[in-house]
Parts: C-alpha cells; structure tokens; sequence
C-alpha cells in the first residue's frame, strides 16, 4: 500500500452540535478548501452518520479529525459523544486516520492568536483563511443561540489545531 505524500492527504473535521455538524475539508491548516453545516432533525445520530458517511465518500480524507470529549462531560452531551465514537469507527472502518482534540487543546492552539473563546478563534480563523472572514457571525448576546455557521468555524479550529500540534510532533 502506497503512503500519501502530505500534498495527497486530506483532511476532514466534523463538530457535531445540536442541529447537526459542521464540516471542513481541507489540505493544510491555512488552504481550508470546503466547509458547512448539515443539518439533523429527527432521529439526529443516524442522519448525521448518513450525511457523514456522504461525505466520506466524495472527499475521500485520509484524516478524519474530531472533538475528544472527556469522560467527565460526556453526561452532559450524551448523544453527541456517542456520535463522535460512532464516526470515529466508521472512519477507521474506511481506512482514515482518526484525530481526537479537546476544547482546552483548540484553545491552547490558538494561544498565539490571543484567541480563547469560540468567538475569538473564529475571527483567528478568519485571519488565516481570508474566505472564511466574511461569514464570521458577530458576537452573540447571552441569551440568544449559537448561530449555526460556528460549527464550521469549530470543524476549522480542529483541523488548525491537528496541523499545528502535527507540526510539533
């Protein structure tokens, strides 16, 4: 079996929320070349595996980079946790190579952009994908939901964070 070259591999990043995932494609941490949201209503983890395995099959990613959730807050995310195993054993099941990052990872990533909050890590995505600067949503209320193109520009902090700490290994 022949190994990818760096310029061959690509990476997919999915963040799973509560109407369905984000998503990015991408070949190295500042050429993010796709990225969106599926939506899920319904019986949410099979539409979601639907949609993700959709799009396994159109990027063909040699990686597949996703959310570590820790033992101690999976309570609090019950399905979304038991999403992320599931995508992760398709993923091995299709070959991908399968990254895990926390939140507190993310963050320390993106330390030298003095970005902590999602907010700010979406503006330091902005800044290295000039594309995406656009579509940053603007800062929310306290009581109003996470606008739905944050899950994007989570998937995007995953794969900017697997690039970096892949660099120091």
């Amino acid at each position: 079996m022949e190994h990818p070259t760096q310029q061959d591999r690509i990476t997919l990043a999915i963040y799973p929320n509560d109407r369905g995932f984000g998503y990015a494609v991408c070949r190295n941490a500042d050429t993010i070349c796709l990225w969106g949201t599926k939506r899920s209503i319904g019986e949410k983890n099979k539409t979601c595996v639907r949609k993700f395995v959709q799009l396994l099959n159109q990027h063909r990613p040699t990686d597949v980079v996703l959310e570590d959730i820790p033992k101690e807050q999976e309570h609090r995310r019950p399905r979304v946790a038991d999403l992320i195993v599931s995508l992760a054993q398709i993923s091995m099941a299709q070959g991908c190579n399968v990254h895990f990052y926390s939140r507190p990872q993310i963050r320390d990533a993106f330390r030298i952009y003095n970005a902590f909050t999602k907010q700010e890590i979406a503006e330091a995505i902005g800044s290295i994908v000039p594309e995406m600067k656009k579509l940053i949503p603007p800062k929310r209320k306290l009581w109003e939901t996470e606008p739905m193109a944050m899950a994007y520009f989570s998937a995007a902090s995953l794969t900017v964070t697997h690039f970096q700490l892949a660099e120091k290994s």
